[in-house]
């Protein structure tokens, strides 16, 4: 994996409205880690990299509007993969649908998450928003601030979505009936 430096990153991105081969500084930097979270978030590996290729070619028609307000290009790239992947999630939301109602059975499964499947299970269990947050967190190891920038947040609704997340898997897993998990998953977020 080669090294972020978050300035190093602006200014090459910068470079690269007047270079535009400079891009690949960007991609070279970014693109497996991406990946990585979009493939842990979707389960498809080729799906994965569709949207991986779909963000870097969104943030290359982009980059001159990139402002960074702190957070940075990587959170920026986040926020692209993150917003690309919920269309993904709704148009396979809606292919399902489709699928069921044209065969009258219950639709197919989605891709299971990576890993234990306890683990898969219990974060099912999490609503969407608090699903971004934690995965975002864990798996593409972002920092508070850059999942703010990514999903558009205050720092404080990422840290109390962050802590429910973590209580509710905490209770899921350990089997804990009497911790309320009055709220679901919802497909509308």
């Amino acid at each position: 994996m080669i090294a972020s430096d978050a300035d190093a990153d602006a200014r090459t991105l910068h470079r690269s409205v007047r270079e535009p081969a400079a891009f690949r500084g960007v991609f070279e930097v970014h693109h497996a880690a991406i990946r990585r979270y979009l493939h842990h978030r979707i389960g498809d590996p080729g799906i994965a990299e569709d949207l991986a290729a779909e963000t870097f070619a969104r943030a290359f028609a982009a980059r001159a509007s990139f402002a960074d307000q702190g957070a940075g290009v990587r959170a920026w790239l986040f926020a692209i993969a993150t917003n690309l992947l919920r269309d993904e999630l709704r148009a396979a939301t809606r292919r399902r649908a489709l699928t069921e109602r044209l065969r009258r059975e219950p639709a197919a499964q989605v891709a299971p998450l990576p890993g234990d499947p306890e683990l898969a299970a219990a974060l099912r269990t999490l609503r969407r928003d608090e699903l971004d947050v934690l995965l975002l967190f864990a798996w593409a190891e972002l920092s508070y601030d850059e999942i703010a920038a990514a999903l558009a947040l205050p720092v404080g609704t990422v840290r109390s979505r962050l802590h429910r997340a973590r209580r509710r898997l905490r209770a899921v897993l350990a089997g804990d009936p009497e911790t309320p998990l009055t709220t679901t998953r919802s497909t509308a977020r």
